[in-house]
């Protein structure tokens, strides 16, 4: 059995610092990307007997090779602690004990994990092992400063005495609304999700745009709906898929935002927040742009203005509406990162068409962040860019990810290739997109970026691949 131990301090008393990692998402949004992804954390968090389940990174592989790891919370030795117990996972044996305790100023966490590895007496694994763990938790470390200085911004109610918000989801499952349900759950507010299968949770309520259904109640109850559901856009732009993608999103907007100019005035959300993409500007640029700017040409562009247009129309109901036009969101958990780093591994990588097109990306926790921001900031209206203010062509981003991964960059992925996979209209539209798109209106309003720049979104989605 080895044991491995960490301590971090927290400018929090250490009854808030546990509170948090008692609130829904907190697993969530402490967990580094390239270290583990989270399928589903237990209910309610840290009860004992509740089951976490995770996939969890090998170490040296950047968070792209993952196995399952499921771990059962129990009672901890003091107050404010807790205990998470190997079930099944790639270990022999693990048990990490967290401790919270206060000191002068905040508080400090203590983090002590025995473990043994299969096989056993292998010193040279306990080792490495060790030395994964410490990487692991300098980073869980920054991640949890990041988010307690985010949500004091926020004006989060679990750190003031600021009134909770009833915050209602529609696609809080995916990769973004994951994340934005943690973030709204860990501030201290109320979130419940909008789900098609039957609830699981007391948290899920039912609702099937296709069919037209949703209880009124539902939004009655919420002060922000925050929307994000729609197939993805990463396919082949066959004419079925164009529609599929485009009903996808225009059904379930259309439903949410006429339910809500149906109730009494009394009754209404404050705000809606929708999802919509950088691809309204269409796919060429030539120059920068910002949320000024007309709708460009093209399928995204046409179906990002008819989705805006039906959020829009909550603003008839003197509802506060917000669309997110989101850039490529550059993470481990999925996406484009995902798949073309493992390229680069190989020593496969490099720029996709000319290398000339501007890349409008953004980093998972600012676009997460973005959606909070404009839920909660009353003076935010009308189509926000969710992008990084660092822009970078296709060829820089090879360029960063090569050197991130210590590969070369020199295999590019001609036009055609990218055609024979998402057809033509796909190829033009998403991967060979010249897209240069800046966040004037994050900016202007007070947002401040978790990772501006595309080396430290690098750095936080792939660590170091200890």
């Amino acid at each position: 059995m080895t044991k491995f131990e960490w301590t971090s301090e927290v400018p929090l008393a250490a009854e808030t610092t546990y509170d948090w990692h008692a609130r829904p998402g907190a697993l969530t949004r402490v967990s580094p990307h390239w270290a583990q992804e989270i399928v589903e954390e237990g209910y309610p968090p840290l009860a004992p007997g509740s089951v976490a389940q995770i996939k969890a990174s090998l170490p040296g592989s950047y968070g792209l090779v993952r196995r399952p790891f499921t771990a059962v919370h129990s009672e901890g030795p003091s107050r404010f602690s807790f205990v998470d117990e190997l079930m099944k996972g790639p270990l022999s044996q693990w048990k990490h004990t967290h401790e919270f305790t206060s000191e002068a100023g905040g508080s400090q966490i203590s983090d002590t994990i025995e473990f043994s590895m299969t096989p056993q007496g292998f010193e040279t694994i306990d080792r490495a092992m060790s030395h994964y763990l410490q990487a692991t938790f300098e980073a869980r470390q920054r991640r949890l400063l990041m988010d307690f200085a985010f949500l004091e911004r926020m004006n989060a109610p679990l750190l003031r005495s600021s009134t909770p918000k009833h915050i209602l989801i529609g696609g809080g499952s995916g990769l973004v609304g994951r994340q934005v349900a943690a973030l709204f759950s860990t501030a201290g507010h109320f979130v419940r999700l909008l789900v098609r299968r039957a609830p699981k949770f007391e948290y899920e309520v039912h609702w099937d745009p296709e069919l037209g259904i949703i209880n009124p109640r539902d939004l009655a109850w919420a002060d922000a709906v925050v929307h994000l559901g729609g197939k993805s856009i990463a396919t082949r732009f066959t004419k079925k898929a164009k529609e599929e993608i485009r009903s996808s999103r225009l059904d379930s907007t259309m439903l949410l935002a006429e339910t809500m100019k149906a109730l009494p005035e009394a009754k209404r959300p404050e705000v809606f927040v929708c999802a919509s993409a950088v691809g309204a500007y269409g796919a060429e640029a030539q120059r920068p742009v910002d949320e000024s700017a007309p709708f460009g040409e093209g399928f995204l562009a046409e179906l990002c203005g008819d989705w805006e247009a039906a959020a829009a129309s909550v603003e008839e109901a003197g509802i506060r509406w917000v669309s997110i036009r989101s850039g490529i969101a550059l993470t481990t958990l999925g996406g484009f990162l995902r798949v073309q780093a493992p390229l680069y591994l190989a020593g496969a990588g490099g720029r996709l068409g000319s290398g000339d097109q501007g890349l409008a990306w953004v980093s998972l926790d600012d676009l997460a962040r973005s959606y909070v921001h404009a839920a909660l900031t009353d003076y935010v209206r009308g189509p926000v860019n969710a992008v990084a203010p660092h822009l970078v062509t296709q060829k820089e981003f090879a360029e960063a990810l090569a050197a991130h991964l210590h590969r070369p960059a020199v295999i590019p992925t001609p036009g055609f290739v990218t055609e024979l996979v998402l057809g033509r209209d796909g190829a033009r539209e998403l991967a060979l997109a010249d897209q240069k798109v800046v966040p004037t209106k994050l900016e202007e309003t007070g947002y401040q970026f978790a990772q501006p720049t595309l080396t430290d979104c690098l750095d936080e989605e792939l660590g170091t691949g200890a």
